[in-house]
């Protein structure tokens, strides 16, 4: 039986969320850049007024490396590896460190900012973090999984590797090890956050691309076929996450729209199939 989560309605949902409520649009696993492009298209939307509130769950396929926004590139990965491997190579839009997108899934939400430039509530970031933290308690909790918030920072916040560490506000399980991880983009007009969910434990496989060695004092990850000591499939625990958003936040069934994609394409175009994002300094 699913452990019960307490608290999944936020009474401050209408005022983060915005009169328009929330789109759910799912997608199955996609190549990396292109995710990237439409996570973007979409705040792009949602800033615009276009779009109502959006989350977007989805997969990467083929495997992906994706660096933080602000991570250094240069000397910090090994090229040779990734061709060898099939592994696309992808700058996010958020923050954080190198995460290795294998067997997971990704939730992706984005929210307008009002005319002054704060979250629509005035939601700070913590808060925004906060609200979708217990959306995706109820989504393990469909899956059997207790999960809780870590309340602070673990491990080396320099480890290169998004799941050699935990932040605070993210996932973890109740053995303290980190599940779920997080991260947030804001420009004028929207908020974009985003995370990894992994079915097959990360471990330190994204070091096999990266230059440097797994810091003696790297924070253990687990994941969710760990917690449930069998093997999960993508369409299990898409559908369970979307169940929690339905429930915990009465999102409607969407897709792309006919702007999204094509704004979409263009952002795939002109920055995330571009060297000159993937791979600035």
């Amino acid at each position: 039986m699913s452990p019960a989560v307490k608290g999944c309605a936020d009474p401050g949902a209408a005022g983060i969320l915005g009169s328009g409520g929330l789109r759910l649009i799912l997608h199955p696993p996609t190549e990396g850049r292109m995710n990237m492009a439409i996570d973007e298209a979409l705040a792009e939307a949602v800033g615009k007024g276009e779009s109502p509130a959006v989350v977007r769950l989805y997969g990467f396929s083929p495997a992906t490396l994706s660096l933080g926004r602000f991570q250094r590139v240069k000397g910090i990965y090994q090229p040779e590896r990734i061709a060898e491997d099939g592994v696309t190579l992808v700058r996010r839009p958020t923050g954080g460190h190198a995460v290795l997108h294998d067997q997971e899934l990704t939730y992706s939400v984005a929210l307008a900012k009002d005319a002054s430039g704060t979250l629509l509530g005035s939601a700070r970031k913590r808060e925004v973090y906060m609200f979708i933290a217990r959306v995706l308690l109820h989504g393990l909790a469909h899956l059997g999984i207790a999960g809780l918030v870590n309340a602070s920072q673990r491990g080396d916040v320099h480890n290169p590797d998004c799941f050699g560490s935990a932040g605070e506000y993210e996932i973890a399980a109740r053995d303290g090890r980190k599940l779920i991880g997080s991260a947030q983009m804001t420009t004028r007009t929207a908020v974009l956050q985003h995370g990894s969910i992994p079915l097959e434990n990360p471990g330190g496989r994204v070091f096999r691309y990266l230059s440097s060695a797994a810091p003696a004092d790297s924070y253990p990850p687990t994941c969710l076929n760990e917690q449930v000591s069998r093997t999960l499939l993508f369409d299990e625990v898409q559908a369970a996450f979307a169940r929690a958003f339905r429930e915990c936040l009465d999102a409607r069934d969407s897709e792309l729209s006919g702007a999204e994609n094509e704004s979409a394409q263009r952002i795939l175009a002109t920055k995330y199939a571009t060297d000159n994002w993937n791979l600035a300094s």
